[in-house]
């Protein structure tokens, strides 16, 4: 059920925690039957059940709406008629953002980390050696993962993100829509920085051409090549955007021409595209 709860979104019994008297009765019980006795008789292999359910027609649905009478009959698509669009989880969005970048740093194993904080995410610590940074500059981008969380202080970005608190045992991550989201994608000097290393990533890899330098951001960021429509926008806020450009970016080298500012913007607004943080 929880296997089956991560790729979805939602379990077959929505309480996770509770398959009791005062949980929820499993929307297809036939089914997670059929699963939990052929995890067990696989010699509960994980892997090989991500692949049964990863290889469903079910799990392989579009996400997009069916008939009316669909919607009537069951809104909250509890008999699995369409996929459910998912949103990244906060580690996995932070790893998205630096692997688009090009500095996600995807070693292994070891002690957490602990990567700098802005001015305003340090004040709210009570205790400022509460949050010594890592020695190594390679650690501050490793997965979100390995990033130190306290019982009195979550990783800001986390936060912001829903992840759950961490003294109960939380069956399922809420999943807010909040202003702060959109301040920290637009504002938060990490992201700026990401922003400006996709940037350059995006040049050395498409040249100075700026239709190909669209097009390869789309294909980083989000998997895809530009619609014609999405191309020519893009192509007139990166000239409108190169006019403007008079301040210089956190952390950009003094190089970076206004074109380079620019793209780095660009990239910045990809990043908070609705396409880049779910999963569709």
């Amino acid at each position: 059920n929880r296997i089956w709860q991560w790729h979805f979104g939602k379990g077959l019994v929505e309480t996770a925690n509770d398959f009791g008297k005062m949980g929820q009765l499993p929307s297809h019980p036939r089914l997670l039957d059929w699963l939990a006795t052929g995890f067990a008789a696989d010699g509960w292999k994980v892997k090989n059940l991500h692949r049964l359910i990863m290889h469903s027609n079910t799990y392989r649905q579009s996400s997009r709406f069916g008939k009316k009478d669909h919607l009537t009959r069951d809104p909250d698509n509890r008999l699995l008629w369409r996929m459910n669009r998912r949103r990244l989880e906060a580690e996995a969005l932070w790893d998205a953002v630096h692997l688009s970048s090009g500095t996600l740093n995807a070693t292994l194993g070891g002690p957490p980390v602990v990567p700098p904080l802005a001015a305003d995410e340090i004040a709210s610590l009570r205790e400022k050696w509460h949050w010594v940074v890592s020695a190594d500059p390679a650690q501050h981008t490793r997965r979100g993962l390995y990033i130190l969380v306290r019982r009195n202080f979550k990783f800001p970005m986390f936060d912001v993100f829903d992840t759950p608190v961490n003294s109960v045992s939380c069956p399922t991550r809420d999943v807010t829509t909040v202003a702060p989201q959109a301040l920290w994608g637009l504002n938060n000097e990490s992201v700026f920085r990401q922003a400006v290393q996709l940037a350059g990533r995006v040049v050395k890899e498409a040249g100075s051409e700026a239709p190909a330098q669209i097009g390869h951001v789309w294909k980083i960021a989000l998997g895809r090549s530009p619609t014609s429509r999405e191309a020519s926008s893009a192509l007139k806020l990166l000239e409108e955007l190169e006019r403007q450009a008079t301040a210089r970016l956190p952390d950009a080298p003094q190089a970076v021409t206004n074109r380079g500012q620019a793209l780095a913007k660009l990239c910045l607004a990809v990043f908070n595209l609705s396409e880049f943080a779910f999963v569709d």
